[in-house]
């Protein structure tokens, strides 16, 4: 009976021992989380600031055709408010020769008119 007791004995202690982790694993658990955030912020980055730019382009594309189309049918057009994270040019303007400008991300893109009121296609700086 003893020797049972005793068997029991251990076999409670070995897994009670099993229970939780050691120090020495949470400690390399963070530093694999910490390795793998310093990797994979500067990636978030740049696809923000690409996420931004394209924001940027589109909406400068859908501008020069707006106001090419109002031009062509000898109507008014006023340019639309830009989305978030996209700054438009002070220059911007609704004519012949005009230009309309974006800016997102790391770009800045431009669309220019032609003195007959068509968009050309999109340059970015």
């Amino acid at each position: 009976m003893t020797n049972n007791f005793i068997k029991t004995a251990k076999a409670k202690a070995a897994k009670k021992a099993q229970n939780g982790f050691t120090l020495i694993e949470l400690m390399v658990v963070v530093a694999i989380v910490g390795i793998l955030t310093a990797v994979g912020l500067p990636e978030l980055s740049k696809a923000q600031d690409k996420a931004k730019s394209a924001a940027a382009k589109s909406h400068v594309v859908n501008e020069g055709k707006s106001c090419s189309l109002a031009l062509v049918t000898n109507d008014t057009y006023t340019l639309a408010t830009a989305p978030t994270n996209v700054t438009l040019g002070a220059d911007n303007s609704c004519a012949a020769s005009g230009t309309i400008a974006a800016t997102g991300g790391n770009a800045t893109w431009t669309v220019t008119l032609d003195a007959s009121g068509v968009a050309g296609i999109p340059a970015s700086s």
